[in-house]
């Protein structure tokens, strides 16, 4: 599991999201926090999933690279926003080539 060097985070755990990245870090999953990522598949730039899903199958040989981390579907939608707004703010062309910045 990899964090970017700028971890975008939700407003309920901007002030202390040590305790959620030390049990990512430990694989414990829990129920309710999200994880904001590149997308898998190669067309969209980011994705997002509860880290519960990280214990099923398809995940198991995969070591997800995180953005960003919420408490809710909204925090993780709100997240993706602000990441295309800092990518736009910074001037990339591309979500794709300020992710590929965020863990160089």
């Amino acid at each position: 599991m990899r964090f970017s060097n700028r971890l975008f985070l939700g407003e309920s755990i901007k002030d202390d999201p040590s305790r959620i990245i030390r049990k990512l870090k430990k694989k414990r999953f829990m129920s309710g926090v999200y994880l904001i990522c590149p997308a898998s598949n190669g067309v969209d730039p980011l994705e997002f999933y509860e880290t519960k899903q990280l214990a099923q199958p398809f995940f198991r040989d995969k070591e997800p690279d995180i953005i960003g981390i919420a408490t809710s579907e909204k925090e993780a939608i709100d997240i993706v926003k602000e990441i295309y707004e800092a990518s736009v703010e910074y001037g990339h062309e591309s979500i794709s080539s300020y992710i590929g910045e965020l863990f160089s």
